[in-house]
């Protein structure tokens, strides 16, 4: 399974009384750094592109297909996305089918 990795700050919004709303992490604008290129290159859905220039536009589209967007909130995590949130930064790993 092709696996994107990235780290991260966590950022945390606060109601109106101080207390935490909740915490996200900010998702960069993913390219092939981020990405275990073996594993795409070995996939059947991605293997074809994985070398080509279309491939940073179909990464954006597989992880719009995962319900990914410009942040990712700490308590509603998608079924494809681990944190660890065990360092300064967040290590993000979001697993594609």
């Amino acid at each position: 399974m092709p696996n994107v990795t990235f780290k991260t700050k966590i950022q945390t919004v606060y109601n109106m009384d101080e207390t935490v709303a909740y915490q996200y992490v900010q998702v960069p604008e993913l390219k092939r750094a981020h990405c275990d290129m073996t594993a795409f290159r070995r996939h059947p859905r991605y293997s074809s592109y994985a070398n080509s220039d279309l491939f940073p536009n179909l990464l954006k589209r597989a992880i719009d297909g995962a319900g990914i967007g410009n942040i990712i909130r700490l308590d509603q995590l998608p079924n494809c996305v681990a944190v660890d949130t065990g360092g300064f930064l967040a290590r993000v790993v979001i697993s594609l089918a």
